[in-house]
């Protein structure tokens, strides 16, 4: 049963709710002070809340920021009377669930807390990752239909083998979910082993993915576990595979044929238990129509998709995130009393997020160290969107239009450069230069 706790001054209004939420088969938990409140909050962990928005000397919106000191992401559903209207308002921007107006239906309380402990439950769950018990949060914040989704289907695709590929824009939180899919496997006790495609040189890339033996080449000095022998029984995570290149794809297909893997230099065939999940930002069928990706390798590693939504279509998981940050960085550079200013999440919530959920921490971070006062101002949110940042929007629109026009360009004239210099009105040499820079070779439309 749901965990629910409810704080009021008011006792008799306090008993009334205690006993309409236990006789709905919530476990209601009561306190009449926010320091009571507070304190069992230390000692437990509750589905929801419910706070009535005066509390004698102190207001809820004090004991929000507190409760989410402790707790980030419990959902809190407020009380309060017609003159509080505003401070409720106020709390719905510092990451409250929902309100009510006073005097209130009893049944609709009862529906928002649990509609509440609903949505948030699986971005509250804690999940036990390493070989130990310590408990380990691995989940996604928030509460939006969106990302209720895509808990849902990471759930469902955890108790499968089956290989999983997760598209998102660059800041989404792909490994996150990744690491998430790990937890909520069978093989959430064995290793999770992630690895980033772009950032390996390709002459490197086999060795650190199958490993090799002493002296297989030359500054071989000792024999080196690949990434898949080291997530045995475990799950391998690879990350931005559409950076890998095609004679690396190659081998990797017939590794996960076949389930097993050579170190280069050794002669053993190890049998492979692993589950493989992978991940990119780009888009892989215009990669295989390129001929920069093998289909067959698609097909084998996208048996499951996951598809992250940018932070930009989940503006209502904000809040939350924001709390949760805060309360990190808070902790982190000792800073704890900090709080989140209306207008400075205003600023945050009209704003894009081209950089997703890792700018919001990153603004989140540099605003806890620099702003001066307890309360984070409008003005201590930085953004990366400056004229450096909309040159770069400028280079990738050009460099984007450059490569349909040169495509269509070679499909209209079937790949003949001359034909392509006087329909383009471009010197065949810079014609030259623009294929080459783009990747594209006429002989594919011949």
């Amino acid at each position: 049963m749901a965990k629910v706790l409810i704080v009021d001054d008011d006792i008799s209004l306090l008993e009334i709710l205690r006993m309409r939420f236990q006789s709905c088969g919530f476990t209601p938990h009561a306190a009449q002070s926010a320091g009571e409140a507070l304190a069992m909050l230390k000692s437990d962990v509750f589905d929801a809340a419910v706070f009535d928005m005066r509390l004698g000397s102190e207001t809820g919106l004090e004991l929000l920021r507190e409760a989410h000191a402790i707790d980030s992401g419990l959902p809190v559903i407020f009380l309060t009377a017609y003159g509080t209207i505003n401070d409720a308002v106020e709390a719905m921007k510092q990451g409250a669930y929902s309100y009510l107006t006073k005097p209130f239906d009893h049944r609709e309380l009862i529906e928002k807390v649990a509609d509440a402990v609903e949505r948030c439950s699986h971005s509250r769950r804690i999940l036990r990752v390493n070989d130990d018990d310590s408990p380990v949060a691995v989940t996604i914040i928030g509460c939006s239909e969106k990302t209720r989704r895509v808990r849902e289907r990471i759930a469902a695709a955890g108790q499968s083998d089956a290989n999983v590929f997760i598209y998102g824009e660059s800041g989404t939180g792909k490994e996150l979910a990744a690491r998430m899919l790990h937890a909520v496997s069978p093989r959430h006790k064995a290793p999770f082993v992630a690895m980033n495609s772009a950032a390996i040189p390709e002459s490197l890339m086999e060795s650190e993915l199958f490993g090799h033996e002493k002296g297989a080449f030359t500054g071989a000095d000792r024999r080196k576990r690949g990434f898949f022998e080291q997530a045995q029984g475990g799950t391998v995570f690879m990350d931005e595979i559409s950076e890998m290149p095609l004679a690396m794809q190659t081998k990797l297909l017939r590794v996960l044929e076949n389930r097993e893997v050579s170190p280069l230099g050794s002669e053993k065939v190890l049998k492979l238990d692993i589950r493989v999940v992978s991940a990119s930002n780009k888009n892989l069928l215009e990669k295989i129509e390129n001929k920069e990706f093998r289909a067959d390798l698609f097909y084998r590693i996208h048996v499951v998709r996951i598809e992250l939504p940018p932070l930009r279509d989940r503006r209502e998981d904000i809040p939350l995130l924001c709390a949760h940050f805060l309360n990190k960085y808070t902790h982190r550079y000792g800073r704890d009393g900090k709080v989140i200013s209306g207008d400075a999440m205003d600023r945050m919530m009209s704003y894009d997020w081209p950089g997703n959920v890792r700018e919001l921490e990153n603004v989140i971070e540099c605003a806890v160290v620099m702003s001066p006062a307890d309360v984070i101002k409008a003005e201590s949110i930085k953004f990366a969107q400056n004229q450096d940042s909309f040159a770069q929007v400028y280079r990738e629109a050009k460099r984007q239009f450059e490569e349909v026009f040169l495509r269509q360009l070679m499909e209209r004239t079937k790949g003949n450069i001359s034909k392509a210099s006087k329909l383009s009105d471009i010197y065949r040499a810079d014609l030259y230069d623009l294929l080459k820079k783009h990747s594209i070779d006429p002989a594919d439309f011949r």
